[in-house]
């Protein structure tokens, strides 16, 4: 569908389509779970979608298998910088989603662990690196969620967010398209290292007594 055709949508549509781009710059996916009208009209009108999102700078995946639709930022100005923090939990949630997947069986909308067991696994992935503090960590989750990259739920409970559950979406593939675990680990490898780097650093300015 050409730009020119946008014009042969009805105002209704015009509106959906609206609704469809805002959500993909503002959360990165549209989900058949949480959004199944929007996710099913979209399925109608890919051409218009697609036309629209590329003016947006975005780049449509259709991923009928996962009931999800995510968008792809082809302009460095719609990327978010991660701080190093976030940037490993990004990471981390990766491979415990592929590690899920690939080795263990579970489906790719079944990946569901507590807070807990992902922090505890956090401190083995990045081992002598400074890890975010349990607040910190809970600020860095909801910003995953609001990318649609996790849903945490059971967060009300007395034991507060250690006892919460994490389910990683399946959109974390195309939003942090990791080729391989190889590639995974030389990005860990590369983060060890400079974090090491920065420690000695510190470690050389102290004064002396």
């Amino acid at each position: 569908m050409s730009l020119a055709a946008l014009s042969e949508l009805t105002d209704n549509e015009h509106e959906s389509l609206r609704d469809a781009l805002q959500r993909l710059l503002a959360h990165g996916a549209i989900l058949r779970e949480e959004q199944r009208d929007l996710y099913e009209w979209c399925q109608t009108r890919k051409a218009a979608v697609e036309s629209l999102a590329k003016l947006a700078g975005l780049k449509i995946r259709w991923e009928p298998q996962d009931r999800l639709i995510a968008a792809i930022p082809q302009s460095s100005r719609l990327l978010r910088r991660l701080r190093q923090d976030e940037t490993l939990v990004a990471m981390a949630l990766w491979y415990d989603f592929d590690r899920a997947v690939q080795e263990d069986g579970k489906a790719p909308d079944e990946v569901v662990f507590s807070v807990r067991e992902f922090n505890e696994h956090l401190e083995t992935k990045f081992e002598g690196l400074r890890l975010p503090s349990p607040n910190r960590l809970g600020e860095i989750l909801r910003l995953m969620e609001r990318k649609s990259l996790v849903r945490v739920s059971n967060t009300a409970t007395s034991a507060g967010l250690a006892a919460a559950t994490i389910r990683v979406l399946p959109t974390i593939r195309f939003i942090i398209p990791f080729p391989s675990l190889e590639e995974w680990e030389r990005q860990r490898d590369r983060h060890t290292r400079a974090g090491a780097e920065t420690t000695e650093e510190s470690s050389d300015e102290q004064p002396q007594d």
